[in-house]
């Protein structure tokens, strides 16, 4: 499982356990317990992140893929695309001039 961004998982994590700061800063919530909580955070945080990279890159390879052979499929349609190509306009002889 791999995350692309490992940095916006981390904030995400931070982000979630905003809320325990007061709590840890009056002594209502140990060090240990935040600890855990932050790193049960972090966790959850890395599984969706990697979920998400999975899907774009699934996507991403399917986008490139489609492109990939629309380009194909109209480099043989149109063999004259070739700068100096048979049936460009502008590309007459001298003889038929």
């Amino acid at each position: 499982m791999h995350v692309r961004r490992p940095e916006l998982v981390f904030a995400a994590a931070v982000a979630i356990c905003l809320p325990m700061v007061p709590g840890v800063l009056n002594g209502n919530i140990t060090a240990v317990t935040a600890g855990t909580r932050l790193l049960v955070a972090i966790v959850i945080c890395w599984v969706g992140g990697s979920i998400l990279t999975s899907i774009i890159d699934r996507y991403s390879v399917e986008s490139r893929r489609a492109n990939v052979i629309k380009m194909l499929a109209n480099a043989k349609r149109n063999p004259s695309t070739e700068p100096g190509g048979a049936g460009q306009a502008g590309s007459s002889t001298e003889a038929e001039r």
